[in-house]
């Protein structure tokens, strides 16, 4: 089939939506086309169709959604699969011509919105109950759901047609294992990835100032050195593996806010992936995963002593630290890896084909 997916909000080489979601429809045999900011350019068998920049998100949510819509819609593709909670007019418009439409939701919005602190607080809940009544218009109408957990699927039971679950689970392909020995390496943790309040900067800052060792974080910030925290920028899938072979332990400490209590953030299972121990949330989800893996400590993110104390252990004890990464790689390979979520997507493409 000829594929369309849609972004207004993300990057076009976003690492769910290009190099798992589209790639893989890619190598299933689709014609794929990948459209949102940016420009053009083809690659790994995926036509990505740019529409430039976008200036604010008044603008991204009013001027460039519509474009993304229109420079979709003239590709004439016979199924489209889009990724922001903006677009969901777009869905509908979409559907109401004709074509497959299938949303693919990355967070629990509603619950997103009522940590939004852009919104006045007093707002928050009559938005988020006003959002999700206007997704369940659209998306009883569309085709299929994609969720990102069984958590979001939870969401959409009985307000559309098909729901499926494709995990955001790391390729193996693009992480490398490390087994280089624990006690040869410098006593560093490492974070990589979106970095904010949310996620935990000042926690983790805060929190190394009781730890005998040092913080790099990859991520969105320029090059900078303050104390024992160290940001390096943003790090191509080259510069991150180089980042996980260097380090003790991965870092995973976002804040307690309604939003993240379920998710399953990525970054733990490539600290798997890599070989590394993590040091995360106590969140319920996370106290799971880290329990059936035996690769993780799961730390008050509010209490810093309590952090510092988990790092330090790490840190200290390295044979422990490196048997705690060898479990998480065993268990990420055995459970948690996107060659069993592709099938499930690439399913799912083939049921909406055969419909």
């Amino acid at each position: 089939m000829k594929v369309c997916h849609l972004t207004s909000a993300h990057e076009t080489n976003d690492d769910r939506i290009f190099l798992k979601e589209c790639e893989s429809l890619s190598r299933a045999g689709h014609e794929v086309y990948l459209v949102g900011k940016g420009g053009d350019r083809t690659d790994s068998g995926v036509h990505v169709v740019g529409c430039g920049e976008m200036e604010g998100r008044l603008k991204r949510f009013t001027k460039f959604t519509k474009k993304v819509y229109k420079t979709a819609l003239e590709l004439n593709c016979d199924v489209y699969h889009f990724h922001d909670p903006e677009l969901l007019p777009y869905g509908l418009k979409l559907k109401r011509k004709g074509k497959t439409v299938i949303f693919d939701s990355h967070e629990d919005v509603p619950a997103q919105i009522n940590d939004k602190t852009w919104i006045p607080k007093i707002f928050r809940g009559l938005v988020s109950n006003l959002y999700r009544n206007y997704e369940s218009h659209v998306v009883k109408r569309l085709d299929a759901v994609v969720a990102a957990t069984p958590h979001i699927a939870s969401k959409f039971r009985e307000r559309t047609r098909d729901v499926v679950v494709v995990n955001n689970y790391p390729s193996l392909d693009d992480i490398v294992f490390h087994e280089k020995p624990f006690g040869e390496k410098d006593a560093i943790a490492c974070y990589a990835g979106s970095i904010s309040e949310d996620r935990g900067e000042n926690i983790m800052k805060n929190a190394m100032e009781k730890v005998d060792g040092k913080l790099v974080i990859a991520g969105l910030h320029d090059a900078e050195k303050n104390g024992k925290v160290e940001y390096i920028g943003f790090l191509n899938r080259a510069g991150v593996n180089d980042l996980y072979k260097d380090a003790v332990v991965g870092l995973c400490i976002l804040k307690p806010i309604e939003n993240y209590y379920y998710s399953q953030p990525i970054k733990m299972y490539e600290y798997m992936a890599a070989g590394l121990p993590f040091v995360c949330s106590n969140f319920p989800g996370w106290v799971q995963i880290a329990k059936e893996s035996e690769a993780g400590i799961c730390v008050d993110p509010e209490n810093l002593d309590e952090i510092a104390q988990a790092i330090n252990s790490l840190l200290k004890d390295r044979s422990k630290a490196q048997e705690m990464g060898r479990k998480g790689h065993d268990y990420v390979v055995s459970n948690c890896t996107w060659a069993n979520e592709e099938n499930t997507l690439v399913r799912l493409y083939k049921e909406l084909e055969n419909s």
